[in-house]
């Protein structure tokens, strides 16, 4: 009898420590919504293999600017939003542009300058997107890209900041401002880079911006309504 009531005393004292838990102490956060982004190549077809990732639309370097004639290229693009549950609605993307330019410093070291200066990229535009999973097309235009970094400057040197498009040593004429490869004259450089990301503004106020390219951005998930990628690569060619 004594061991029966001392068990129903220990149950009692646990049912009350349950009751008595706050779980706005607990530090593990609950799950909550999210939305993903997918930016492709506008105008690059399917391949009709299902299950090959990447795409020819979503590999870097499917579409560039032109060598010459700068003023006149561009590059299309095509983004969707997509909210797996239905449960938030994106209503407002902004696209980013980061401008890469490869170089070797006085030692001969090859070196990579972001001239965006903060490893984010400059805002290039402002879209009212599409519903969940709806194609919104907008393009990325040489001559706007110049607007945004036509005041960037590189130490080439480690000392002195010198512009990038009025840099004597490395002239960059107009129409073709932005550089393809070289292999000669200035050594061994690549042509410049532009990378392209995205925030996605959802209307209840979230936003989420470009993350660890390990995570869902690298998802080989075969070509479906749920595809995702966190940046879009192109050159000069």
């Amino acid at each position: 009898m004594k061991k029966l009531l001392s068990l129903f005393l220990l149950a009692g004292m646990l049912v009350s420590f349950t009751a008595c838990t706050d779980e706005t102490l607990n530090p593990l956060p609950g799950w909550d919504y999210s939305v993903h982004g997918y930016n492709i190549f506008d105008g690059i077809a399917f391949n009709g293999v299902k299950t090959a990732r990447p795409q020819p639309y979503e590999r870097d370097y499917s579409k560039n600017f032109s060598v010459t004639g700068q003023d006149a290229s561009k590059v299309p693009f095509k983004i969707r939003w997509v909210s797996l549950d239905n449960k938030l609605t994106v209503n407002k993307i902004e696209i980013y542009v980061r401008m890469l330019e490869y170089y070797n410093d006085p030692e001969g070291n090859p070196k990579t300058a972001d001239l965006s200066g903060n490893g984010k990229g400059r805002l290039y535009t402002t879209l009212t997107p599409a519903a969940n999973r709806q194609w919104t097309s907008y393009t990325i235009d040489a001559n706007k890209v110049l607007e945004l970094y036509k005041n960037a400057t590189v130490k080439y040197n480690k000392v002195t900041a010198v512009p990038v498009f009025s840099n004597p040593s490395r002239p960059r004429p107009a129409g073709a401002y932005f550089r393809v490869g070289e292999t000669a004259k200035y050594g061994d450089v690549a042509a410049d880079d532009f990378v392209v990301t995205w925030k996605l503004y959802t209307a209840d106020g979230k936003v989420f911006d470009t993350f660890n390219p390990d995570s869902i951005c690298g998802d080989p998930t075969p070509v479906s309504e749920a595809n995702s990628n966190c940046q879009s690569v192109f050159g000069v060619k």
